[in-house]
C-alpha cells in the first residue's frame, strides 16, 4: 500500500498517474470525496469488483455508486433519463449527491449487482475527477467503512482495517465524513432517500 499526501486546499492531481495505472490494473485507490472518502475500482473488471466488495466484508446485494466525470459519461451508464433529472443535473452536478436512475443494460452485472437501478455522482472535488479522466471511464465506489458522524476519518488508518488493502491511499489528511444526499428519479415525483450535505430544498 502506497501512500500520496496531497495539500487539502489544492490537491496535486498530477501526481496520480501511478494510481490511476492500478486501477487500469485491476488494483483499489482510497481517495477524497466532496463528502467522504471512497475506495473505487474499475465496474469493468469483475475481478476488481470482487476486491472491493471483499475488502468492506460487504455482501453482493448492497449497492455501490458509479462516479463520472461528466453528464456525457452519465447518458452512456443510464436509460430513460427524465426532465426532472436532466434539470436536477444542470442546476446541482457537480456537487455531494447520489441519483439513483435505471441502470443501462451495457453496465456490467457486476457492477449493478443485476438490479435495475444505479447510484449515480458527479462529485465537485478534483482528485476523483482526475482519476475518471484519467482511467478514461467511471468509477465504481463506496464510501469507506467504519466511519462515525462528527469524527475526521484518517484515510491510511481506514485502509490498514481493510480486508483488502489499497495499492494507493490518496490522502488529503482527516476530513470530517458527510454523506451524499441521495435522490431517487426512478419515480415520479422524485423521492428523498436520505438527506445528506446537499440541500434538498428544491424538492418541496
Amino acid at each position: 500500500m502506497k501512500v500520496i499526501s496531497l495539500d487539502r486546499d489544492v490537491p496535486e492531481t498530477w501526481t496520480l498517474g501511478p494510481a490511476i495505472e492500478a486501477l487500469r490494473k485491476g488494483e483499489l485507490v482510497l481517495f477524497p470525496t466532496d463528502s467522504i472518502y471512497a475506495i473505487g475500482v474499475s465496474p469493468w473488471d469483475n475481478r476488481a469488483v470482487s476486491k472491493l466488495y471483499t475488502a468492506k466484508q460487504m455482501d453482493r446485494t448492497k449497492a455501490c455508486s458509479v462516479m463520472c466525470e461528466s453528464m456525457k459519461e452519465v447518458g452512456a451508464l443510464v436509460r430513460g433519463f427524465s426532465d426532472d433529472a436532466f434539470r436536477f443535473c444542470r442546476d446541482h452536478l457537480p456537487g455531494p449527491y447520489t441519483m439513483l436512475l435505471k441502470a443501462s443494460r451495457d453496465l456490467p452485472k457486476q457492477a449493478t449487482g443485476k438490479r435495475k437501478t444505479i447510484g449515480i455522482r458527479i462529485p465537485d472535488h478534483p482528485v476523483p475527477q482526475a482519476l475518471v479522466e484519467g482511467l478514461g471511464t467511471p468509477l465504481l465506489v463506496s464510501s469507506v467503512p467504519g466511519w462515525e458522524q462528527g469524527v475526521p476519518i484518517d484515510p491510511v488508518e481506514i485502509a490498514k482495517k481493510l480486508y483488502v488493502r489499497p495499492a494507493f491511499v490518496l490522502d488529503q489528511g482527516p476530513l470530517e465524513p458527510h454523506p451524499s444526499t441521495v435522490i431517487d428519479f426512478t419515480v415520479e415525483p422524485p423521492e428523498l432517500v436520505r438527506a445528506g450535505k446537499g440541500p434538498v430544498d428544491f424538492l418541496d
